[in-house]
């Protein structure tokens, strides 16, 4: 646990390392409004992947490898609470008094408010919907709404994706668009696994990335002590 950790941390502080030299001054936040075609696109995704659900599952299920397993566990951290939390924390920690990079401060911080607010959110609609993971047998159209304490009934949505894309799509933003393989390769292990539905993972990776993107881009949305504030 401790090795993967590490491992977690040192991604996060590569970026302040391969950017420690550049001026502060480089840095501006980049104000970017929600894509217009990202709603339609995460509406008609989420569709297709209800309608999807089973017969994925029974394709997946059907031809399991080791590689399956093996990628899915490895990547499983990067959408791990234990994980990213110290590892954002460490960013920021390092962004402002070892770098002294805004970039990676601000990044980091942007990070840890979509966090936030998409763990409120997931939680939430997870705790609403109490739909069964796919494992249990019961199918993709299995709901009982506040399962409060059965983790088998807290499918939708996967919380490793809606986790994993709110702390990746800041970095992604600021620094590559090519960070966005680490929370799509959470997605899909969750799946592999078999412990969420395609839906799952679709609708949390919005989720996440909805979170992220706006306090990546949008300095009117911002978390404050007593909430999420949205100025206009």
């Amino acid at each position: 646990m401790t090795r993967h950790l590490i491992t977690t941390v040192l991604i996060f502080l590569q970026f302040g390392i391969l950017h420690a030299g550049e001026p502060d001054s480089l840095f501006i936040k980049q104000q970017k409004p929600f894509p217009r075609v990202a709603i339609p696109v995460m509406t008609a995704a989420t569709v297709g992947a209800f309608l999807l659900d089973k017969p994925l599952r029974d394709h997946h299920v059907s031809h399991p490898t080791a590689f399956k397993n093996d990628f899915s566990e490895i990547s499983d951290y990067f959408g791990d609470k234990k994980f990213v939390v110290p590892a954002v924390a460490t960013a920021y920690g390092a962004g402002r008094f070892v770098f002294r990079d805004p970039k990676l401060q601000m990044t980091a911080f942007q990070s840890f408010q979509a966090i936030l607010t998409t763990a409120i959110a997931t939680e939430t609609i997870k705790i609403t919907t109490g739909r069964a993971r796919p494992y249990t047998g019961k199918g993709p159209h299995s709901f009982e709404p506040f399962s409060f304490s059965d983790n088998k009934r807290k499918a939708l949505p996967s919380g490793h994706a809606s986790l994993a894309f709110a702390v990746f799509t800041p970095f992604a933003e600021n620094y590559s668009r090519w960070i966005y393989a680490i929370p799509g390769s959470v997605a899909l292990g969750r799946v592999w696994q078999d412990k969420h539905w395609t839906s799952d993972v679709v609708v949390g990776s919005c989720i996440g990335f909805i979170s992220g993107f706006l306090f990546a881009h949008n300095e009117n949305v911002q978390l404050i002590p007593n909430g999420v504030v949205v100025k206009f």
